[in-house]
């Protein structure tokens, strides 16, 4: 998950996401590089600033892909959803 990387993402946090998650689940993060990478810069651009968190933690997030995240967020304010988000990642839960 070397890739992660490229986006500011800590060593720390690489540690925390192979403990905080399956072998599989990273190894599936792994083979879909390509639609992690364009999550990642989705929400990126969109001002999410708990990138590390979420990758810890709801690492699925990222297997999604990038035009069904883009719904579910337009369907909402998404600069409030945004604030929402960065103030705590469960807001997730309700979308």
């Amino acid at each position: 998950m070397k890739f992660l990387l490229d986006y500011h993402v800590s060593k720390d946090t690489l540690v925390k996401i192979k403990e905080n998650n399956e072998d599989s689940t990273c190894f599936y993060c792994m083979c879909h590089e390509k639609n992690v990478k364009e999550v990642i810069e989705y929400l990126l651009s969109i001002k999410v600033k708990v990138l590390d968190e979420l990758l810890i933690n709801r690492l699925e997030l990222f297997f999604i892909p990038k035009e069904k995240i883009k719904q579910r967020f337009e369907a909402y304010n998404i600069e409030v959803l945004v604030q929402l988000i960065n103030e705590d990642i469960n807001v997730l839960n309700n979308i």
